[in-house]
């Protein structure tokens, strides 16, 4: 049987975030609010290096699907974020 994609490849649980969630990220799942707990590995196809990893809740941690829209959409946020602070200081 073939494996269906996207899958979770990995799933390792964080004990520093566990312990003190105020320091833990954001679930990257989209539209979840709650605290990660977990550091997780999406495959997004059957080739290796193509995988997603991001931080998941403790009720998002198997759900490939949310993960491997939700993983994409924080980098690219970041990305952006990062892009116009740039730009904000080149212009200051």
């Amino acid at each position: 049987m073939a494996k269906s994609y996207p899958n979770i490849g990995s799933c390792s649980r964080r004990a520093a975030w566990a312990k003190n969630p105020k320091g833990a990220p954001a679930c990257m799942a989209i539209g979840c609010t709650c605290k990660a707990v977990y550091r997780v590995a999406v495959e997004v196809n059957c080739f290796r290096g193509d995988d997603e990893v991001g931080n998941a809740c403790e009720a998002h941690k198997r759900d490939a699907d949310a993960l491997a829209v939700g993983i994409p959409t924080f980098r690219d946020a970041a990305r952006a974020a990062q892009a116009r602070a740039l730009e904000k200081k080149g212009q200051a």
